[in-house]
């Protein structure tokens, strides 16, 4: 067999990995919309998924490492993205950032809109807590000393905590503002609560 031969397979067989991955993490948001995660069985899951449970297997070990792998996966995506942006991006437009974040949000509207609900996962909330927060004090530090911030984690807290209150309002109400809008609304919302 030729090296562009095992390419062309190799290329073939991590498409349908991704492929079973993806029909598997969609049927799982679909049913975290109806009840919580400890309620879903493998079996439910991989008939919604039309997936073999042989297959489901080979990838996770049961449906619990299935959502860790999900959550995993986002906050994967949201460190690459937020390790590109600078203090000096932060301070000369914050709404850049939350922009960012929220097209993510956007992008996986499905899994962030059940992260965030009723039948999330508080470990999901608490990772990304500790990541935003360790961000800023390591690599935003300048920024946030110069801002003056005397009750950081008060308002660390405040921020996390009003941004997903306010990614649920933006679900909820059908995502009529786009990214950019909703990113301007919460540099208004800080602005106002940080002002002196």
């Amino acid at each position: 067999m030729s090296m562009n031969e095992m390419k062309s397979r190799n290329e073939a067989t991590d498409r349908r990995i991704r492929k079973t991955r993806a029909a598997l993490k969609k049927s799982l948001t679909t049913l975290m919309q109806q009840k919580s995660v400890k309620d879903i069985s493998v079996k439910e899951l991989t008939e919604m998924a039309d997936v073999n449970r042989g297959t489901f297997y080979l990838h996770y070990k049961d449906v619990f490492d299935l959502l860790e792998q999900s959550e995993n996966d986002l906050l994967d995506e949201l460190h690459q993205l937020i390790d590109h942006i600078s203090g000096d991006t932060v301070k000369n437009d914050p709404a850049f950032l939350f922009e960012k974040v929220y097209l993510l949000c956007e992008e996986n509207v499905d899994l962030v809109h059940i992260l965030l609900g009723e039948n999330g996962d508080i470990k999901f909330l608490n990772n990304l807590n500790t990541f935003l927060k360790e961000k800023c004090l390591n690599d935003w530090s300048p920024f946030i000393r110069q801002a003056e911030l005397k009750y950081f984690d008060a308002f660390f807290s405040f921020l996390v905590g009003g941004c997903c209150s306010l990614l649920q309002y933006w679900f909820s109400n059908g995502m009529r503002q786009t990214p950019r809008e909703l990113a301007m609304i919460t540099v208004e919302f800080l602005n106002r609560n940080t002002a002196e």
